[in-house]
């Protein structure tokens, strides 16, 4: 429905993590849940990322399943709403349970534990979570081959992301950047911009962790300048609205712009996951004002 309705997508990526621990798990994934022949422990374990804003994910590779153990795992900090530079850790364990010697806070901090090897090349995810959402198998199976064939290692599967009516989802780490409705026929594409660190705004959702309405003003200031690296454009600082918008303060390329974004409902009533859910009529952010506060009057 959402890629019939030509519905937008940015601002939608998640507020509530800033940093990821992917697990190898060659399935089924369940819709919830551990992953059959997993220690019972550790579902208190990952119980208690979140409190950390560290998000977990199974993973695999595309087509064949690999045998484990061992399992690849994949400690990344993503910046988020806290900040700082990006980094990825990688590890291969024998034992799910050396996870538990994992330091989460130091994680979710945003500070390298040294629990596995910097890893210093990206790493792709696509959703294609079956059990919990059958869109996401419909759109991201096609989708996770041909960015397989394309590119190899960086490209894994993944349980959920969030968005399932945004399938394909991609999601390109440490950047934490989400791209939804990344259909088969523009998955290369996309893949391509992702991996020189890039975003495509025709498909970019917003990075993981920043508050939505600044994910809408940060997409918002990238078409307003043309610029599509990640890193080039990020916020300073953002006044919420009551409303869901917010006036937000951008550095974009070395240019300070400010960004007042609001929601508007989008007028066609709808459910807004493939599987479950009610009716409702989602909003989306409109663009109410742009300012390039570096050419105001009496600035030098």
């Amino acid at each position: 429905v959402a890629r019939a309705l030509g519905e937008s997508v940015l601002g939608s990526a998640p507020e509530t993590c800033d940093a990821w621990l992917l697990i190898e798990h060659p399935g089924p994934w369940p819709a919830y849940g551990l992953p059959p022949g997993m220690p019972p422990e550790t579902a208190e374990f990952l119980d208690r990322l979140p409190v950390h804003r560290v998000r977990p994910q199974f993973i695999r590779r595309p087509g064949a399943r690999r045998p484990v153990p061992p399992h690849q795992v994949f400690v990344v900090f993503s910046g988020g709403a806290r900040g700082g530079e990006p980094w990825t850790e990688q590890r291969e364990v024998a034992d799910l349970r050396e996870l538990f010697t994992l330091d989460l806070a130091a994680v979710g901090q945003g500070v390298r534990p040294g629990w596995g090897a910097p890893h210093h090349e990206p790493v792709l995810l696509v959703c294609t979570h079956g059990k919990r959402e059958p869109c996401c198998a419909q759109f991201g199976r096609p989708t996770v081959r041909a960015l397989h064939a394309a590119y190899g290692d960086p490209v894994w599967e993944t349980t959920h992301v969030g968005g399932d009516r945004y399938a394909a989802n991609l999601v390109a780490l440490p950047s934490g950047t989400y791209h939804g409705l990344v259909t088969e026929p523009v998955a290369a594409e996309v893949g391509a911009a992702c991996l020189r660190g890039e975003v495509d705004l025709a498909h970019y959702r917003g990075r993981m962790g920043v508050p939505s309405a600044v994910q809408a003003a940060e997409w918002f200031a990238r078409s307003h300048t043309g610029i599509v690296a990640v890193d080039a454009v990020r916020p300073l600082a953002h006044t919420a609205h009551p409303d869901g918008g917010a006036t937000v303060d951008l550095d974009a390329g070395g240019r300070r712009l400010r960004v007042t974004v609001r929601t508007a409902l989008s007028g066609c009533p709808r459910l807004t996951s493939c599987s479950q859910g009610s009716v409702t009529d989602p909003h989306e952010f409109v663009l109410d004002a742009l300012t390039d506060l570096d050419e105001m009057p009496g600035r030098l």
